[in-house]
Order: structure tokens, then sequence, then C-alpha cells
């Protein structure tokens, strides 16, 4: 789950003919998830098609279960290589990948030594937390220059997974990743992960939440679904179903979504680059429901989500789009999304 691939088709191939998908609403196939060979794919250039960077935010990088002590991963989010290991403290540490000296991958044979990992090919010692160089073991010279240090990204661990901070200027965390108490909840089932990569970005992930309207022509739903809104900075909050239907969300590519009796789940989209993105859904149900609900209801979002793949991977943003007044959150969700993107050029 750490080390994902991007399965993309070549620049050069031709775009894939569709297989039938009749669209109004989309068909349901979960195969799309996880198999990206059999997603239409008519759009002749993937890159490029977002006016915005990587975010800045929390995202998930791995599964705690993925990560023993003194395990070293490689890793790519962000649009850059990392590297990823556990101390023998334990405490999990995320790198960017190449050697400050001269850019070997530490993934490949770079060793856990305490809370630091050690390059394989000069020996040279960084700190997991900070990124400092902390030992060059062939110099006498006991000054180690700044210029050596590592990009280190700060690492929590929390509802099971593996969480990195990602800002564009190197900016400190500005909202927390929430707790999800149900996951450590003894009348609450194990949790059940889905992972799998889209070609698109968070932004038009979290669009679809607020884009009501398509719920009707996309999934087939009867009527578009009514929602209250709640906003305080990074923290947004929507309300449907009298109060049975309650999604959070903390930052761009963070929610939390409760149905009341049913099941929580927890979505991170970890952006792989600007154009591509790693989701994870990790779910969990009341015991009391039976030991297949949370699997029932993550089959079920799962399907319902294949119907979005071929509109997100084919389609292009539009800025300004052509909206109708019942459309307006479209609008406010563009504006809040700008808070979670660095635009340095704009300052220059």
């Amino acid at each position: 789950m750490s080390t994902p691939d991007i399965d993309l088709p070549p620049r050069s191939s031709p775009p894939r003919a569709p297989r039938n998908l009749p669209g109004l609403p989309m068909p349901r196939d979960p195969d799309l998830l996880f198999r990206p060979e059999l997603r239409p794919r008519v759009l002749r250039r993937a890159e490029g098609r977002f006016p915005f960077p990587v975010p800045n935010g929390w995202f998930i990088v791995a599964a705690s279960a993925d990560l023993a002590p003194g395990d070293v991963q490689p890793l790519y989010a962000f649009g850059k290589d990392l590297v990823l290991f556990r101390g023998a403290d334990g405490a999990p540490h995320v790198l960017d990948a190449h050697c400050s000296h001269l850019g070997a991958h530490l993934a490949v044979g770079g060793r856990v030594e305490e809370s630091c990992i050690r390059c394989p090919f000069h020996g040279w010692k960084f700190d997991g937390a900070s990124g400092e160089c902390v030992d060059v073991p062939y110099d006498d010279v006991e000054h180690i220059p700044r210029r050596a240090s590592m990009r280190a990204y700060p690492t929590i661990e929390r509802n099971r997974m593996i969480w990195a901070w990602h800002h564009l200027e190197g900016g400190d965390p500005f909202y927390d990743v929430p707790v999800v108490p149900e996951f450590d909840d003894p009348e609450w089932s194990p949790i059940v992960v889905r992972d799998f990569q889209v070609a698109t970005c968070c932004q038009e992930m979290a669009e679809n939440n607020v884009d009501r309207v398509h719920f009707k022509y996309v999934h087939g739903t009867d009527a578009v679904p009514e929602e209250e809104f709640f906003v305080d900075g990074p923290y947004k909050r929507a309300v449907g179903d009298g109060g049975n239907f309650v999604r959070e969300g903390f930052g761009l590519g963070l929610g939390v979504l409760r149905l009341k009796g049913w099941t929580t789940f927890l979505s991170s989209t970890t952006p792989l680059d600007a154009d591509n993105v790693h989701v994870r859904w990790v779910f969990t149900a009341p015991r009391s429901l039976g030991p297949d609900a949370a699997e029932q209801a993550a089959d079920m979002f799962c399907q319902g989500l294949s119907q979005d793949i071929p509109i997100w991977e084919n389609k292009i943003y539009r800025e300004p789009p052509v909206l109708r007044p019942q459309e307006k959150d479209v609008s406010e969700h563009r504006r809040w999304c700008r808070q979670f993107y660095s635009f340095p050029e704009e300052r220059t």
C-alpha cells in the first residue's frame, strides 16, 4: 500500500476505445477501481489539466501494519521520491529520498539506526525527525554544513495509518488529523481498507461532495440531495437526511463520513503528483450489524465511486465554470480550496 505505482498509459499511446458505457446514469463497475486497464480513457493528454499545484495538508502514506521497526520503504507522493522508515523507537519518518551528498536513494540499501537512517553509498546518517545530517563516518571534521540536511516531512501515526504533512514551501501544519474513536471501540468491527489510484486531483474528487446535481445524473438518484454546510477555516461539515448523514472535511483530501447506525469511514486522497491521487478508504461498522457489515459498506461505496472514475479521468477543469444558481456550492467550494495551495509566484 505504501509504494504506489501509477498505472497509466504511456503519453504516446492512443486513447482506449471505451467499453459500452452508457451514461445517465453511469454503470457501476467496481473492477474499475482496482484494475485501471479496464478504465475508458479517451483523453489524449492527462497531464497539466489543473491550474494549481499539489495541495498543502495531511495525507496517508502507508498503513501502520505495513511498517515494522527498522523497515525502510520507497514512496512516491507529492510529485517527489521519498523514503519512509520506522525507527527503533517505533516512530515513523518521511524524508526526501535522495541523499544530499551524492544523490543515492536512501530506500535502496539504507539502514535504520535508532531514529535515523544511514545512506548506503557513503554512510552519511540523517535524523528522521529533522532531516539533519548527524554523522559523516569517514570524516574527522566536526562541522557538518546545514545544507547537508535532508527535507523531513512531519509524520504522525493515527487511525491505524501513517500520515505525512506536505507543504509546498515547507510551512508548519495548520490543522490536525482527527481521531476516529470508532476504530478502537470494541463495539465496532475491525477496519476494512480499500485503496486505489485515480488520474485526477484532490480538489476534483472533493468537489463531487458539493456538486449535488451530479448525483441524479451520474449515480441515478431520484432527486438532488439537500445538505446543510458549515465551514470554519480548513474545517467543513455537511449534514443531511435529518442528521443521519454527517460528513466532516479536514483540509483538502481528508474526510470522515458517518451514516448513523450503519458505518463510519475515513477517506484520505493522497496526491501522487498534480495529476494523480492514491485514495485510501477505511471502514468500520457496529458489530451488532454482523461480521460483514463493514465489507458491505465498503463494497457499496466502491460501486458508487466506480461511476465517477470515467468522468474524472476524461474531464478537464473549467475556470471559470458556467454554473446555474443552484450550483453556487461549487463556486464556494473552489474559493475554500484556495487556502490549501501555495502560489509563491503570485508574491514575486
